[in-house]
């Protein structure tokens, strides 16, 4: 016979529960800089050159570059970070 305990039960038994992925990270889709304020630096050119030091079009030649040295997979635990995405945070 088996006793199902509900979440709280099961991490004073077991320790502190592990995660993958903090809460906080899981919404960088909605809340993070990159999907909030690049994007919009796309549609201003003056902007986006003050905020990367080089115009969009240099922007995604280099992605292209460097685009397949950098991408990872997705796995079930976890979404990969997209190329873009590591690029903008690399040249910030």
């Amino acid at each position: 016979m088996t006793i199902a305990l509900d979440e709280e039960e099961q991490e004073t038994t077991k320790g502190k529960k592990r995660i993958w992925v903090h809460e906080i990270l899981k919404r960088r889709k909605v809340d993070g800089a990159f999907y909030t304020l690049c994007t919009t630096l796309e549609d201003h050119e003056e902007k986006f050159f003050i905020y990367f030091r080089m115009c969009s079009y240099q922007f995604n030649i280099l992605l292209s570059k460097i685009k397949n040295d950098i991408t990872k997979q997705n796995t079930h635990f976890r979404e990969a970070i997209p190329a873009k995405q590591k690029l903008a945070v690399c040249l910030r």
